[in-house]
């Protein structure tokens, strides 16, 4: 008969230690793609460089691949971003820049307040200490691209 692994704190101990340290979150499509735009609107980017900015920004928030080339695709359908390649000497190969439309800044800068007013809200839930969940970002990475409720529709296609 197999034996089954206790964790290391059970009960409602466990719990408690949930809400003590709580797990790194990650963002949804709609809060990934406020991500890269505020990115944007200071440089140009490219998609590794958002992921791990985003870590240092706001070290208990995490941004999928899956979740990022969907805000990505999204912001590309929407005419809001383009890409160019920059050739970099530590690089054997290119590296693909992502650049906001002058024509797009005006609505991102737009969307720039209710972002950082979800930050602000979600203060207390993205440090240790906190004891209340929130809506709005993922406590587990999106396993799998594809449609999900309260995800743009640009990210389904």
């Amino acid at each position: 008969m197999r034996s089954r692994r206790l964790p290391a704190r059970s009960g409602l101990e466990a719990v408690h230690a949930f809400f003590a340290q709580p797990p790194i979150q990650h963002l949804g499509l709609e809060l990934a793609v406020c991500w890269v735009l505020e990115r944007l609107l200071e440089a140009d980017s490219y998609p590794t460089a958002l992921m791990h900015d985003l870590a240092v920004a706001h070290p208990k928030l995490r941004l999928s691949e899956t979740v990022l080339q969907q805000a990505l695709n999204f912001l590309d359908q929407q005419g809001a971003i383009s890409s160019y390649s920059q050739r970099c000497p530590s690089r054997g190969r290119p590296r693909r820049m992502l650049h906001l439309l002058e024509t797009s800044r005006e609505a991102a800068l737009g969307l720039m307040s209710s972002w950082h007013r979800w930050l602000e809200e979600n203060d207390d839930h993205l440090h240790p200490g906190s004891d209340a969940s929130s809506p709005g970002f993922h406590p587990a990475a999106h396993g799998s691209a594809g449609c999900r409720p309260g995800v743009f529709s640009a990210g389904c296609q």
